[in-house]
């Protein structure tokens, strides 16, 4: 290390942190070196720390001017709070420390020199998200199987580039020959941004039939547990959906369970239902007739069973046209994971689907893939990567909401790497999406973040070696990220590739559309769509 990169000492370490005070010499926070201006102190610069045949690195996360008493006077010196991220031995960097420095060791400026061992680490599997943002000319590279290997959560405020940054981080895995990704899309982005590769899916239109649902999610579409007879029409329904599982499929009538993703009529569950509900028993003698044991139990259950078979916009699940018996969940499962071979990204287009099933929909795929690659021999060979897009919409982290879908992806989440699926977390509310969910994720790609609470939250998910840089969220330009987890050799600030081509996210350019549109608006148009159910 040379004199002129000596900036200061450390003054105080604990756990997590190094507390750094600059040499009282330095009187302007900038210095160049070899041609460069490095800015000492910037929040996500890098320091280092001699340490025997050993070189710490820290990152910078706090700087500010105190108070520090010198041979009984008070002066102002600059001081930093910096956090280690590994070291440097030989040449090789390691993430961790073994040995952590001492009071009174002294701290040097980092060049881009000094770094390019740490920031190569993973440069031999050639996967790149975009460039560092304090270091020209330097890739952000990282450990691909780390990454998609453990779960992933991609956060930021509206407009900060989310949609972009999951676009582009796919786009960079979609042309391998066996790929598998599966975005779950409420607002239909994505399928701009794979046209090729991919497999464009609507939901509404392909059908997702009601007898793929596990007992859990069907429940909680059609029975209410505040009323006093939720106790009886659960009891009733599990019952009436195995004795129409065996009677549909015979061959299999040992082995089923009422969650087993075999055919069942549901028109007749609801006959016999309305019957028992319906029911009076006569021939008693004198007690003349009487009430059958479930009469009255069931008319609202009934009701919000009829509310979903007569409403045309749940036809796609409760009136399938094409998945109408068991063997047709193979025809269905190979069009989602592509196995043919003519897709590697899967696009579910969720946007036709009405609100109010949305969740249940997404548990149902989740929870299918989860269970496909379960019971699957070749898991190992056969890994799924689902994106939440907009997870706190049905991922919430309170009890309110669909609890079907948040159990599944919590499931997913501790389990699911066991099996081949990974999660990416998409969220512009971190702090409203299922705290189990992100706190099993072991990568962050975060964009700007203007929340407080969102800050909080985040600050919580992350090591406490570097919550300090959470300080930063607010200020990332679009498109910048901090990057941090296991799947790169430390904290980065990455300015990420942009997409090519890009999802259908742009921001709507109001003031220019004001000023001149380049189309008309037809209110008949409109309307008569509207009414259709149309969308584009």
């Amino acid at each position: 290390m040379t004199k002129e990169k000596l900036i200061g000492t450390v003054m105080a370490v604990n756990s997590s942190s190094l507390s750094v005070v600059l040499n009282q010499g330095i009187t302007s926070l900038s210095k160049e070196l070899n041609g460069k201006v490095y800015y000492i102190g910037q929040l996500g610069t890098y320091v280092l720390i001699p340490l025997g045949h050993t070189t710490v690195v820290a990152v910078v996360s706090d700087l500010r001017k105190t108070d520090i008493a010198e041979n009984g006077r008070s002066t102002q010196r600059y001081m930093m709070s910096v956090s280690t991220v590994g070291t440097v031995k030989e040449g090789k960097f390691e993430r961790g420390l073994a040995v952590f420095p001492t009071v009174d060791t002294p701290v040097y400026l980092a060049e881009d020199s000094d770094l390019r061992a740490a920031f190569s680490v993973f440069q031999r599997f050639d996967f790149s998200v975009g460039n560092l943002t304090l270091f020209e000319h330097e890739r952000a590279y990282l450990d691909p199987n780390r990454f998609f290997g453990k779960h992933i959560a991609v956060l930021g405020s509206t407009g900060s580039g989310k949609s972009c940054t999951v676009s582009s981080i796919i786009q960079k895995v979609s042309f391998l020959k066996d790929s598998n990704v599966i975005i779950l899309d409420l607002h239909n982005e994505y399928a701009r941004a794979f046209p090729k590769d991919s497999n464009h899916l609507n939901i509404a239109e392909v059908e997702l039939p009601y007898w793929l649902m596990n007992f859990e999610e069907l429940q909680e579409i059609f029975i209410d547990e505040r009323e006093p007879s939720s106790a009886s029409q659960i009891t009733v329904f599990k019952d009436q959906i195995i004795a129409s599982k065996k009677a549909k499929n015979p061959s299999l009538a040992s082995y089923i369970t009422v969650d087993t993703p075999v055919y069942f009529d549901l028109s007749e569950i609801r006959a016999r239902m309305q019957f028992l509900d319906t029911e009076r028993i006569t021939g008693l003698g004198a007690a003349g007739v009487k009430d059958g044991p479930f009469y009255g139990q069931f008319t609202r259950f009934l009701v919000r069973l009829d509310s979903k078979l007569n409403d045309s916009r749940y036809a796609f699940v409760f009136k399938p046209k094409t998945y109408t018996h068991s063997e047709t969940i193979k025809d269905l499962l190979a069009r989602i994971f592509g196995i043919d071979g003519n897709a590697q990204v899967t696009i579910m287009d969720l946007s036709g689907v009405p609100f109010d099933v949305v969740n249940i929909m997404v548990s149902l795929i989740a929870r299918l893939t989860f269970d496909f690659n379960f019971w699957n021999p070749n898991r190992r060979e056969y890994p799924v990567q689902l994106v939440f897009e907009e997870a706190h919409n049905y991922l919430p982290a309170s009890s309110q909401g669909s609890a079907a879908a948040r159990r599944t992806v919590e499931r997913i989440a501790k389990e699911g790497r066991k099996y081949g699926v990974s999660c990416m977390i998409v969220s512009q509310r971190p702090s409203e999406v299922s705290e189990t969910i992100l706190s099993q994720c072991n990568n962050y790609v975060i964009l700007r973040l203007t929340n407080p609470v969102d800050q909080n939250f985040v600050r919580k998910l992350v090591p406490d070696t570097f919550a300090g840089l959470i300080e930063i969220l607010s200020s990332l330009r679009q498109g910048e990220a901090l990057v941090l987890g296991d799947a790169v050799s430390m904290p980065s600030r990455v300015q990420l590739d942009y997409p090519s081509p890009e999802p259908d996210s742009a921001d709507i350019k109001f003031f220019d559309k004001w000023k001149q549109s380049a189309t008309s608006t037809r209110i008949d148009d409109v309307v008569d769509r509207w009414w259709k159910q149309i969308r584009t």
